[in-house]
């Protein structure tokens, strides 16, 4: 295959890929998109394709040989968080699988705060849809009402969350939305972390 052709199908499959994300609200990973890539030259690889899951898993171990820099405040944030607070997580998947992302916590030291992790890969579905949300909640062992959700895409995280009872703060780290139907928007871990603490009585605990 010319290399312009691969280019241009592999823009394709990430176009195909937000689009199952923004639309359908789909769960997926690098096995997907490399099946629906083959699919347009008409070519068909069994469930069990073995050269298909070394991709998946070249793609898993790269995010934790070359892991993202956490953002500023997210390790003491999230401890003295989970110090008041039973935490999951609820995440949508692209490249890379749930099961990656667990390790890249594990390999952070965060994993352990975390009760439960809920991936959309694994669940099939992504946010907005109400099935992450309630995963995490059965996980936790809570009703929606008892439960908050941070995340930061107003579209996702926020309207799913109050979609299913929850309430819902929006933390603007990377990136800024404007107005918000969240109850609260905290710009740093810091700010997040003050606000739930003192809500509860609790003196935040950051050095």
């Amino acid at each position: 295959m010319p290399a312009d052709e691969f280019v241009r199908l592999y823009k394709a499959s990430a176009a195909e890929a937000e689009r199952w994300w923004r639309d359908e609200h789909r769960g997926y990973n690098t096995g997907d998109r490399i099946r629906w890539l083959l699919a347009q030259l008409a070519i068909d690889r069994p469930s069990d394709c073995q050269h298909i899951a070394r991709a998946v898993d070249e793609v898993d171990e790269t995010l934790t040989a070359v892991p993202p820099a956490l953002l500023n405040g997210a390790v003491e944030g999230i401890r003295t968080l989970a110090a008041h607070f039973r935490l999951a997580i609820i995440s949508d998947t692209g490249f890379s699988t749930g099961h990656a992302q667990d390790r890249l916590l594990a390999q952070d030291g965060l994993l352990q705060h975390f009760v439960a992790t809920v991936y959309s890969d694994g669940v099939g579905h992504a946010k907005p849809r109400a099935e992450p949300f309630r995963c995490a909640l059965d996980a936790l062992g809570v009703k929606p009402e008892d439960a908050l959700h941070v995340g930061d895409i107003e579209r996702t995280d926020i309207e799913g969350a109050l979609g299913v009872g929850m309430r819902a703060i929006r933390l603007d780290l990377v990136r800024s939305e404007g107005s918000s139907s969240a109850e609260y928007v905290a710009t740093s871990y810091e700010d997040l972390v003050e606000y739930l603490t003192v809500e509860i009585g609790v003196r935040p605990r950051f050095r």
